[in-house]
């Protein structure tokens, strides 16, 4: 029946006429889209050897979309779960977890991974939508220019210029779900060269369920405030100043092991995280057509997460030079460093040792695009890194594209890139779980890092075929195979009997090792239909298979059932229709196939949006997410967490702009 009523909801749009035109971009202008992720400079979409999707502002616009995790939803390949109200498991071709660390997320080229695990808490990046130009997706490596961590790919989200986003805005919703959020922004031209915004956003988002139908105590708030100042210095020289706060007070429903035994009890508990980021950015432009840029920022945050506080300071400084070396080289080199400190206070369940470090990651990078031919582009690349865990390192890659004909290119790459090991990897200590054995033994599963743990890396090789079929329909296809060498692995090491004055304590130390290996191949297909001058329809599909293995001699047991807990398969459909010039009807269906690690089921998520403008200045707009089940599991319980469902939800929302 759900189906039904999906099909019913997303078709409906066939049965009126067009009154006016869709604002989208026409096909051929988003193929001569300009995208700075795949080499960090400016190239058209249609010429990029690489599987990239942008999601632009009209998609972001028109998705009644709350948040980043949901946008992503629409690119290929991506693998977004929610864990509960207020965490996310986001991956790119694979190896899901909360604490995903093979994809490299970027603000306004500021790396947002946390130095501690590799990964990304998705709540702490919440930006107001109405800010965000784009957001670029590489899917497949991309650390010849980005570095280490950027394994399975790279989202790269690009705030507005303060140049367009001079005046007023006010934005507030509210629903079943969201009990209150608000965006209010202003911006103004600063003297003759130069402009700013500010803005203050607020969120109160509600308990969701556990799937017994208990409050899943995963409500949050979040408050955060922010500017972006935009300056021309000369006619060559250009300087960009940014910076935001955020604070957070979250909720989460526990277990007491991190491993679930039989004997574990659930409870509530909150938690807080607070930071905020400095970054400067100055661009010239040389003679002869060359630019460089100098950019530096400043990260910082503070978290108590498990009843364990955290603190991270980042400090990074890159150089980047682009010049054309004749006629047929143009060439993109760089410099880099970023210290990172990290730091848990002793005397908490987690602990690091020691309680406090600062590592230094110094890296460089070159990358010449080879005209071949008038058609034919060849780029080679390489990424030098001296990390503090495994020393030097290199990620090398070749490029290959083909301008077919005017509407079609051809691509092929092949890519090695690397996950250097992180704090948490190499110098944790944590109890895994404790339970009693019989009544005069206790048995405790104690996590070690280990200080010699290697780089996990994969070599990866991709074809795409990117067309413009007609007038009205474009398609993009990428397909890959992936091997990855020295996956992280926990193994057990050997008991130890300790005496207390009543029973037996046995401690089983549990390490990280790098006894796994894996095999993923698998493809990605975006097509856009202009069905009518006012109807467009967007499909994306992917499917994924992953044959991992272990060393013969590790004895991990929860690593094979990790790497498999991917679905196969995942399928959206996208419709934006304008029902008159004021009017707009947009849904969006998608199905995501059973996670064969867990007991996630296949699922399908419907969202629906209705809107009208009032004027120029003011719209308005009603829309429901996940309308076709009152919740459901999108992602198992992980590291102590119980997962919530995500619920059905519908909520208005109203824009005015001044």
């Amino acid at each position: 029946m759900g189906f039904r009523f999906a099909w019913l909801f997303l078709l409906t749009c066939t049965f009126a006429a067009c009154q006016s035109t869709l604002a989208d971009a026409s096909l051929e202008e988003l193929l001569q889209m300009k995208v700075t992720s795949v080499s960090k400079k400016e190239q058209r979409l249609s010429k990029a050897a690489a599987a990239i999707f942008v999601i632009n502002q009209e998609d972001i616009r028109r998705s009644g979309a709350t948040n980043i995790p949901d946008l992503l939803r629409m690119a290929p390949g991506v693998d977004v779960a929610q864990i509960n109200a207020n965490s996310w498991a986001i991956t790119i071709r694979g190896f899901n977890s909360r604490y995903s660390n093979k994809v490299l997320v970027l603000v306004d080229g500021r790396s947002v991974y946390t130095p501690s695990f590799s990964g990304v808490f998705w709540e702490h990046i919440e930006l107001p939508l109405e800010d965000i130009e784009r957001i670029e997706v590489i899917r497949g490596p991309g650390a010849t220019v980005w570095g280490a961590n950027a394994v399975n790919g790279v989202i790269n989200i690009i705030t507005k210029s303060s140049k367009a986003t001079k005046g007023g805005l006010l934005a507030a919703e509210s629903g079943s779900e969201v009990y209150a959020a608000g965006v209010l922004r202003y911006g103004a031209a600063a003297g003759r060269n130069g402009s700013f915004r500010v803005f203050g956003r607020y969120l109160n988002m509600s308990d969701s369920l556990l799937p017994d139908g208990a409050e899943g105590a995963d409500g949050w708030t979040r408050m955060h405030a922010g500017f972006r100042s935009d300056w021309d210095l000369s006619n060559r020289d250009s300087l960009t100043v940014q910076g935001d706060l955020f604070s957070n007070r979250q909720g989460q429903t526990l277990r007491t092991s991190y491993y679930a035994t039989q004997f574990d009890r659930t409870f509530a508990q909150e938690f807080d995280a607070t930071g905020g980021n400095l970054l400067a950015r100055w661009s010239h432009s040389l003679e002869g057509g060359s630019e460089m840029a100098l950019q530096s920022y400043y990260d910082t945050y503070r978290r108590t997460d498990l009843a364990t506080p955290e603190k991270v300071n980042v400090f990074d400084l890159d150089f980047q030079h682009h010049a054309a070396l004749g006629a047929r080289h143009d060439v993109v080199w760089g410099l880099g460093y970023r210290a990172s400190q990290s730091a848990i206070p002793p005397g908490y369940s987690i602990s690091l040792s020691p309680p406090s470090r600062t590592d230094s990651l110094y890296s460089s990078f070159l990358q010449d695009e080879i005209r071949v031919a008038d058609t034919l582009w060849l780029t080679l690349g390489c990424k030098f890194e001296h990390n503090p865990y495994t020393g030097f390192e290199y990620e090398p890659s070749a490029r290959l594209a083909w301008a077919a004909s005017p509407r079609t290119t051809l691509w092929a790459a092949a890519s090695r890139a690397i996950r250097q090991p992180a704090r948490m990897d190499t110098s944790i200590g944590v109890d895994l779980a404790t339970y009693p054995l019989d009544a005069y033994t206790t048995q405790t599963l104690r996590l070690f890092g280990n200080p010699h743990l290697k780089t996990e890396e994969v070599r990866d090789f991709q074809l795409g075929y990117r067309t413009q079929l007609s007038h009205s329909i474009s398609l993009d296809l990428a397909t890959f195979l992936s091997s990855y060498r020295r996956l992280t692995t926990i193994e057990p090491g050997t008991p130890v009997a300790i005496p207390e004055p009543t029973f037996v304590r046995i401690k089983i130390p549990m390490v990280y090792d790098n006894k796994a290996s894996a095999l993923d191949y698998g493809g990605e297909l975006s097509v856009n239909w202009n069905a009518a001058a006012h109807w467009r329809i967007g499909s994306t599909y992917s499917f994924l298979k992953v044959k991992p293995r272990l060393d013969p001699s590790s004895r991990d047991i929860t690593t094979l059932a990790t790497m498999i807990d991917v679905p196969s398969h995942m399928f959206q459909v996208r419709s934006l229709w304008n029902i008159t010039r004021r009017w707009e009807f947009d849904q969006s269906l998608s199905w995501t196939a059973k996670l064969p690690g867990s007991n996630i089921s296949a699922y399908a998520r419907l969202d629906g949006r209705l809107a009208r403008r009032l004027g120029e200045s003011v719209e308005i707009s009603l829309v429901g997410q996940n309308l076709l089940r009152p919740g459901v599991a999108q992602f198992p319980d992980i590291v102590r967490v119980i997962g919530t469902l995500a619920q059905r939800s519908v909520f208005g929302k109203i824009t005015w702009v001044f």
